[in-house]
C-alpha cells in the first residue's frame, strides 16, 4: 500500500535508543504527563480482567503495567521495554505499589518478541510502535499476532497518520525528519499497518495530543 510507505525513518540503533530513554527516565513522566489521558483510553479498550496474561510492548516508567496489575487478578501483566533506566523506575513503582507479584519487566530490544506463541490474551501499547524504524514495524505487528492467543486482542495508541495531517502534524513530521534522534516519536498510518499484516480492527477513535492526530484501536488477529 502507497500510504504504508508515506511515512518518515527512524535511523538509529537499539543501543542508541536505550541510551537516549535511560538518560530521559528520571524526568519521564513530567515529559509525557499528556500521554496519560490517551493511555486510559486505550486500557479501557483492552479491558483486561482477572487471571488473563497481559503483555505491553513499551513500558516505559510502568504507568500502564501498574493500571494492568490491578485488573488481572490471578494473572500477570508482562511488559517489555529497551531502556535500562525506564525498567528501573518501573519496578521500584511495582514495589512500592504491593503489585510486583503481577508484575514481570523484561528488558528486550531484539526481534522476535521473546515469547512463545499464543501466550497473551491482550497485548497494549502506546506511544512506542512509532518509535520503531519503519521496516521493523510490521515485524513488531507480526510478532503480535504470533504470541496473541486465538481471538486475543492488541490494543494500540499511537500518532496516526491515517489521515491527511493537520498544519501541526505536519509542521511535526519536519521537525522529525530534520531532528530524527529528538523527536523519534513520529505520525504513522497505524490503521493500515495493522491491517496489511492480518489484524482486524474492531473498534477505532480518532482524537487529538497538542493538535497531532492519535489513534486509538483495539484489532484481533
Amino acid at each position: 500500500m502507497e500510504l504504508s510507505q508515506s511515512y518518515t525513518r527512524v535511523n538509529r540503533s537499539g543501543d542508541e535508543a536505550e541510551s537516549y530513554y535511560s538518560r530521559l527516565s528520571s524526568v519521564y513522566d513530567l515529559l509525557a504527563v499528556s500521554e496519560k489521558k490517551f493511555i486510559r483510553l486505550g486500557l479501557e479498550l483492552l479491558n483486561p480482567s482477572e487471571g488473563e496474561r497481559i503483555l505491553e510492548i513499551g513500558f516505559g516508567t510502568g504507568y500502564a503495567q501498574l493500571a494492568i496489575a490491578k485488573t488481572v487478578m490471578g494473572g500477570v501483566s508482562i511488559g517489555l521495554d529497551l531502556s535500562a533506566g525506564m525498567s528501573q523506575i518501573a519496578k521500584t513503582k511495582a514495589i512500592q505499589s504491593g503489585l510486583s507479584d503481577r508484575i514481570w519487566l523484561v528488558r528486550s530490544n531484539t526481534l522476535p518478541i521473546p515469547f512463545k506463541d499464543r501466550t497473551f490474551d491482550g497485548i497494549f501499547s502506546s506511544f512506542t510502535l512509532e518509535l520503531f524504524d519503519s521496516p521493523q514495524i510490521p515485524e513488531v505487528l507480526e510478532e503480535c499476532c504470533r504470541v496473541l492467543k486465538p481471538a486475543g486482542r492488541l490494543v494500540v495508541v499511537c500518532l496516526s497518520k491515517d489521515q491527511p495531517l493537520p498544519w501541526m502534524g505536519r509542521l511535526y513530521e519536519r521537525l522529525h525528519t530534520r531532528y530524527p534522534r529528538l523527536l523519534d516519536c513520529r505520525p504513522i498510518p497505524v490503521k493500515s499497518l495493522v491491517k496489511e499484516v492480518g489484524f482486524k480492527i474492531e473498534k477505532s477513535r480518532e482524537t487529538r495530543m497538542w493538535g497531532l492526530p492519535v489513534s486509538i484501536l483495539f484489532a484481533v488477529c
